[in-house]
């Protein structure tokens, strides 16, 4: 099958402006539920959320949890009754990380971050890379909860810049993360830009577990499934003789906490070329995130659609006149 242009791939232009339409008004309607919720008791809203979230059985996130979960089931070697369960599992995460998310929100949040956030296994290794390379990639993903370990690093010292997307209906999420000291580089930023905050000695900070068309991608294993991953951290790392230092904070039961879990820096391969190298990297990139699902599997993103570009339906490489469509629309 032959590639598929980046700015049809989808749809139509009046699909283009019914996508915007929408976009639009969750944004709004987002903004108007945020004030009364930030009223609530954080354990009252979390509930609120999960039974409405249960409700939402029928949705189409909804219904990509169950598809995702079958994709990767036999990878993820699961029990059948432990896979029975983890939509349940998924709903009660979601509604704890959107409950965090409006209580990040609150200008009064600092206090609360230090007594929720607590350093876990390798959290050492933060300080003992950037010391040796202060311009280190730290890369996330969708686990646990992001942007609370992004804020939680802030407040530690860590300078630098967080990846995303930072316009549209993400405005809310950069005004969050800037009164709470982080700063937000737009998704399509140059790779001159993210080489210059690098090479001044602060921290990039990426989230590479999902799909994203609109940037360079190559097709990767990831929980046994051909995915669409994008090339970028891989790439800037072997640039900028960087490291990628994989971090997540995900929430302990037990110690009713989250932890920030640090594991083994992942160095780009000197001996092998430029695309070898990155192919390298993006390989064992997807191996780390994969070790993080299997450990957590109901704290990752399984409402995403991370499967849905096949290989050779889709050209994994950036369209400027799609970019240039997307930055017209706002997003």
């Amino acid at each position: 099958m032959g590639a598929v242009p980046r700015s049809n791939a989808r749809c139509g232009s009046p699909c283009l402006a019914s996508s915007k339409f929408t976009r639009t008004l969750r944004r709004r309607l987002l903004g108007a539920a945020l004030v009364p919720a930030r009223g609530l008791h954080h354990g009252t809203l979390r509930v609120t959320i999960e039974q409405l979230l249960r409700l939402a059985g029928g949705t189409a996130p909804a219904r990509r949890v169950r598809s995702n979960l079958a994709l990767a089931a036999e990878d993820l070697k699961l029990d059948p009754a432990t896979l029975r369960d983890l939509p349940a599992r998924i709903r009660s995460h979601t509604a704890r990380q959107i409950a965090d998310g409006v209580r990040l929100s609150r200008p009064d949040a600092g206090g609360w971050i230090d007594e929720i956030v607590e350093p876990g296994e390798g959290y050492e290794r933060i300080a003992e890379t950037l010391d040796q390379t202060p311009g280190t990639i730290i890369l996330g993903g969708h686990m646990g909860n992001w942007e609370l370990l992004a804020i939680y690093l802030v407040r530690r010292g860590v300078r630098g810049v967080v990846v995303g997307r930072g316009r549209g209906e993400q405005d809310w999420l950069t005004e969050m993360r800037a009164q709470h000291g982080v700063e937000t580089l737009p998704q399509d930023a140059s790779a001159r830009e993210t080489l210059r905050i690098l090479r001044s000695g602060r921290i990039l900070g990426v989230l590479s577990d999902l799909e994203a068309r609109q940037l360079d991608g190559t097709f990767v294993p990831f929980l046994g499934q051909p995915a669409l991953t994008m090339t970028a951290p891989a790439a800037i790392a072997r640039a900028a003789r960087a490291p990628l230092l994989p971090v997540r904070c995900v929430f302990n039961p037990q110690r009713k906490r989250y932890q920030v879990l640090v594991d083994p820096p992942l160095w780009s391969n000197p001996e092998l070329d430029s695309k070898a190298a990155t192919l390298d990297l993006l390989l064992r990139m997807n191996r780390v995130y994969e070790s993080w699902i299997r450990a957590n599997p109901e704290q990752w993103a399984w409402h995403q659609r991370r499967w849905w570009t096949k290989p050779g339906s889709f050209e994994a490489v950036p369209d400027p006149a799609f970019r240039r469509d997307k930055r017209a629309r706002g997003i």
